[in-house]
């Protein structure tokens, strides 16, 4: 009996010894994920620690308001199912120890995108079992389950009734992948044959790169931006396609906390391309120093940063004549402006330039509604050696264009025009191609241009009166987070560039913006820069949280009180500055908009404070509605009436003659 109770605990003792030298003395067959995500990834989330990163990442504010949104409310629902899965059924998973979660996005359908979950099951996966295991789960929860086989992988599909979707398994090597889409898992399954993303050397070095101490990772691949961002608008971006050829990829480690979400990491880009971006890496540092300058409404501000304009040229050169073609065309252009105004664009419009030029991008200002405030800022080395080559350019225009514009002052600065196309585009990129034959003044250190002299005007009044972005104390406490060098900063605020994002969206794309306007408002402060560290540009990102309260009031808008007034009404409520912008810029012409629109109203032409000569008034859809003439106030001539279709409806005469010549056809 004693020797069958030995004999018994020996053999437990051998099979306990055998498991666990299978456990944890056998070499896994492990694999990288990143061998399992297919290569379309958009983007790639990684946690090791998921069920920490989630709790911490589900009591923020930020996640408690975002999860009330469809697209973020789906990924919370994916992730807490997984999450109750493997929770709910600790006995088998308790083996699986901490467990890496990755979830990676792609473009399934021409506007829309859907995830892959994977987790790794590390030692677990020794288990011959699990699939059976998930199957019986899956059944117990009241799903409908099937398999089919895959390149000698199971897939397992849950039905679910009630929601009617279904939820596809599968498990490879160690790994249990999960999705709402089949051709996802599939797609996975393929990808272990030939894997893109776990043997891309320039991805694998951004891995390494990014930090571990955050709570989660995220990766972007900048190939497929073009895809993420066909999901929500129509519109091809020149800029956004420039960095899916530019950049590869960036590797960021994300925190989260009640007033704010922030990425840190690297950035590696592709050097065999001809880039500005390239030039800007191998050109240092610059201050971020515009916002001194810029008015409080600024919506949009890019800062370039670089040791000199000198600097930034020599090196641009030498990165375009990497590709012959568009060398050429860099050349032909700088050579035809050349030779054509006779000057040195290296020389008269670069070398005066400092560290710093910015684009920049206004709430409209009551003196530039209906139009795009734009404006580019350039810091000055030495602003009176900058004035000198730009008054040197002016005069070389009004000798050789038929541009009629003479120099303008206002109050102590002097508003000059400079009738040159594209070359703001062609120093610094497709971001600068608005910019065209802009005016411009030297406000403190900076040459300010711009394509419409009012958003000058605007500019200097809010310089005069302080009413600058620098003294603004939200951005000053924002920046303070950021680098005060930098390649590249961008700054957003998000509510004053709301309404000029939609305004250049597609029909179809506003609908979907509007209706996630307070999750897009709600991130009131944001922030992105690049700072060149050897052959990778170090990354930051900050978004600030401030929950967005739309204002329900029935109040109406100025320009829709002002859309009910008539012309001469109009033209005795202007102030100084508004007859000021008219006489100089707008040729005496006054116009009214239909309200919230840039669809014009009327136009008519003014003189000493009357209208006098021409009149024009529309229909909200743009057809011509009324036209006639005004002498000194009063309504003179033929005036004619049409409707929509541009039929003539009716005319009327105004003045001696008009009147003396109804009267007759009265008494016929």
């Amino acid at each position: 009996m004693k020797k069958g109770i030995l004999w018994f605990v020996a053999i437990i003792g051998i099979i306990a010894a055998g498991l666990y030298y299978w456990f944890y003395l056998t070499p896994d067959k492990n694999i990288s994920a990143f061998y399992l995500i297919p290569k379309n990834a958009m983007y790639v989330i990684e946690t090791t620690t998921p069920i920490e990163s989630w709790k911490r990442l589900s009591k923020s504010d930020v996640w408690k308001f975002l999860k009330k949104q469809e697209y973020f409310a789906g990924i919370g629902h994916n992730a807490d199912f997984l999450d109750s899965l493997i929770n709910d059924n600790s006995t088998l998973f308790s083996l699986f120890g901490n467990r890496d979660l990755l979830i990676s996005a792609h473009k399934t359908k021409v506007k829309d995108y859907d995830f892959l979950f994977l987790i790794n099951l590390k030692k677990g996966s020794k288990i011959g079992f699990v699939e059976e295991t998930l199957e019986q789960i899956l059944k117990s929860s009241g799903l409908k389950v099937e398999t089919k086989e895959f390149k000698n992988k199971s897939i397992l599909s849950a039905y679910n009734r009630a929601t009617k979707e279904t939820l596809y398994f599968s498990i490879v090597q160690n790994y249990l992948l999960c999705s709402y889409k089949n051709q996802l898992i599939e797609s996975s399954i393929m990808e272990v044959e030939e894997p893109h993303l776990g043997r891309d050397e320039i991805f694998l070095n951004i891995y390494k790169e990014t930090a571990e101490d955050g709570l989660c990772k995220l990766y972007i691949n900048y190939k497929y931006l073009n895809d993420f961002m066909s999901c929500y608008s129509d519109q091809p971006n020149p800029m956004i396609n420039d960095l899916s050829k530019t950049m590869y990829y960036s590797g960021m480690k994300l925190e989260v906390e009640d007033d704010f979400a922030g990425l840190e990491g690297y950035t590696n880009i592709n050097d065999s391309l001809e880039s500005y971006l390239q030039a800007l890496m191998l050109s240092g540092k610059g201050d971020i120093k515009a916002h001194a300058i810029l008015p409080a409404r600024t919506a949009i501000y890019h800062s370039l940063g670089f040791k000199s304009g000198v600097e930034f040229y020599k090196n641009l050169v030498g990165v375009l004549q990497k590709d012959e073609r568009t060398w050429d065309e860099f050349e032909a252009n700088k050579n035809q402006i050349e030779r054509f105004l006779k000057i040195d664009l290296e020389r008269d419009m670069l070398s005066w330039v400092g560290d710093e030029v910015a684009y920049v991008e206004n709430e409209p200002s009551k003196y530039t509604e209906h139009l795009d405030d734009i404006m580019v800022v350039m810091k000055a080395n030495s602003i009176n050696y900058a004035k000198e080559r730009l008054d040197f350019i002016a005069d070389q225009v009004k000798k050789r264009s038929p541009a009629k514009f003479k120099k303008v002052d206002y109050k102590d600065y002097t508003i000059k025009f400079l009738d040159i196309k594209g070359v703001f585009k062609m120093f610094f990129g497709k971001l600068f191609s608005k910019l065209e034959k802009p005016y411009y003044t030297i406000v403190g250190d900076y040459v300010v241009f711009s394509n419409n002299p009012r958003t000058i005007v605007s500019l200097i009044e809010d310089y005069e009166t302080g009413n600058t972005l620098g003294k603004d104390k939200v951005f000053q406490d924002f920046l303070d987070k950021f680098s005060n060098e930098s390649t590249v900063f961008s700054y957003i605020s998000s509510n004053r560039a709301f309404p000029l994002f939609v305004k250049k969206l597609d029909a179809t794309s506003k609908v979907g913006v509007a209706k996630n306007e307070i999750y897009l408002r709600s991130f009131s402060d944001i922030g992105f820069q690049l700072t060149e560290r050897e052959d990778k540009f170090f990354t930051k990102v900050r978004l600030n949280f401030n929950e967005y309260k739309p204002d329900t009031s029935s109040s109406e808008m100025d320009s829709a009180a002002m859309a009910e007034e008539d012309a001469s009404m109009m033209l005795d409520s202007l102030d100084d500055i508004q007859r000021f912008l008219m006489a100089k810029f707008d040729h005496n012409v006054i116009k009214d908009y239909y309200a919230n629109s840039d669809n014009l109203r009327f136009e008519a032409e003014t003189k000493r404070r009357d209208l006098h000569g021409r009149y024009r008034e529309f229909f909200e859809t743009g057809e011509l509605k009324i036209y006639g003439r005004y002498r000194k106030g009063e309504k003179r001539g033929v005036w004619h009436y049409y409707n929509k279709d541009g039929t003539l409806q009716r005319k009327e005469r105004f003045g001696i003659i008009g009147k003396m010549v109804g009267k007759l056809e009265d008494d016929e």
